[in-house]
């Protein structure tokens, strides 16, 4: 499953278009080339599953889908009806027939395991088809979901797209390069002469924090640097993914702990990886246990989603503007970051490009072997609503 985000829905929800039109902002992310899936509790929904799809999928395809869902809504207390659309870029005479045969198989488990079907719905690139009302061979304007659209408030917007990078800028690309070898990686600093000053390199806990604080999208050459050349190892980027969705002192405590491995790794004589393993088959003291199942996801706490988008940004705008091979640590912590948010497909994406960049790159093959097994347990939680959130809710319900 690709993604699920808690979000208080503040709109009525009349009509299919209706539905089709707010389902990203409950996805927290577009939704393109991907099966959305709302779990309703009663009436009202605050959520949504994305999982990426083909434009023709087969049957087995579509069996393969409906055990995907079934398993994730299975995680969900309260879950009793869902609306389910799938969103494709292809023309809708393309797509119509192998999603309307593949709506059925997935929808027919849906219903046999007791989930109530509030909607469906197929949406293309030209058009789109209410699944109980619509004609393959005639589909509906997308301007009935673009009418749909403009009614949703705008401080819903689901933002920016974080399954892509952003795009590039040639002159700050060039000059977040140069930063990165001359003056960071080095640490010191070149002035306008050419004269080269060592220097003490910032703490990186305080680098990303300034950095969350302000708007991502606008960070300078600089915080992009910082944060690339401050991300180089494997413990470096658990300390970056763990301060982005969790804070600077769970940051702190996960750098100290890489710290102390690698001394005691070098003293002993061996890889910090090798001791690592050999005390994790004697146990884990309870602070190295905390670590691992935030990293893992195995943990009822939750992270913020707010961190983990402004997290996304930064290190998707770091990634876009370096042409170093340094930079694949940088993306291992993206992808970690965009798996905490749901995207696993976007996640595995960015971890097969991290691995042509850098094959030599250690942490790839472990989150790879952990995003195919694991999914963050924060991803079926629901927080407790707030008096505003609950009014809003109850806003949303059919």
């Amino acid at each position: 499953m690709d993604g699920m985000t808690d979000i208080a829905p503040i709109t009525k929800l009349n009509t299919p278009a209706d539905i089709v039109a707010f389902l990203p902002v409950l996805a927290g992310l577009p939704t393109r080339d991907s099966l959305v899936v709302a779990p309703f509790e009663g009436k009202s929904a605050a959520r949504a599953l994305r999982v990426g799809v083909p434009a023709e999928p087969t049957p087995a395809d579509a069996r393969a889908l409906a055990s995907t869902v079934l398993g994730n809504l299975a995680r969900m207390a309260h879950c009793d009806g869902v609306a389910v659309v799938v969103y494709r870029q292809e023309p809708f005479a393309q797509i119509a027939e192998p999603w309307r045969a593949a709506l059925d198989i997935v929808l027919e488990r849906l219903h046999s395991s007791g989930y109530c079907i509030k909607d469906a719905a197929i949406v293309a690139g030209d058009g789109w088809m209410p699944f109980f009302e619509g004609d393959v061979h005639a589909p509906s304007p997308l301007a009935e979901i673009e009418e749909a659209t403009r009614r949703i408030p705008e401080e819903q917007d689901p933002g920016p797209d974080l399954q892509v990078l952003p795009p590039s800028e040639e002159q700050l690309t060039r000059t977040v390069t140069d930063l990165v070898l001359d003056r960071l990686v080095d640490g010191g600093e070149t002035d306008a002469f050419g004269r080269f000053t060592p220097t003490e390199p910032p703490n990186p806990i305080d680098v990303l924090e300034d950095a969350l604080k302000h708007d991502p999208a606008r960070a300078n050459a600089q915080t992009l640097a910082r944060v690339l050349a401050q991300t180089d190892s494997e413990g470096a980027v658990d300390r970056t993914v763990l301060q982005i969705a969790f804070g600077p002192d769970i940051a702190s405590q996960s750098w100290a702990a890489t710290l102390t491995i690698r001394a005691e790794a070098a003293e002993a004589g061996c890889s910090p990886i090798e001791l690592m393993l050999e005390r994790h088959g004697n146990g884990e003291d309870r602070q190295t246990r905390r670590i691992g199942d935030l990293l893992t996801g195995r943990t009822s706490e939750m992270p913020s989603r707010e961190r983990l988008q402004a997290g996304a940004e930064l290190l998707g705008r770091a990634v876009a503007h370096c042409t170093l091979p340094d930079r694949s640590w940088t993306m291992c912590a993206l992808a970690w970051v965009r798996w905490a948010l749901g995207m696993k497909t976007a996640a595995f994406d960015l971890l097969d490009a991290a691995q042509r960049v850098d094959p030599g790159n250690s942490h790839v093959p472990v989150f790879q072997t952990a995003f195919d097994r694991l999914t963050p347990d924060w991803l079926f939680q629901r927080p407790p609503l707030n008096r505003q959130a609950r009014r809003r809710a109850a806003q949303g319900r059919r």
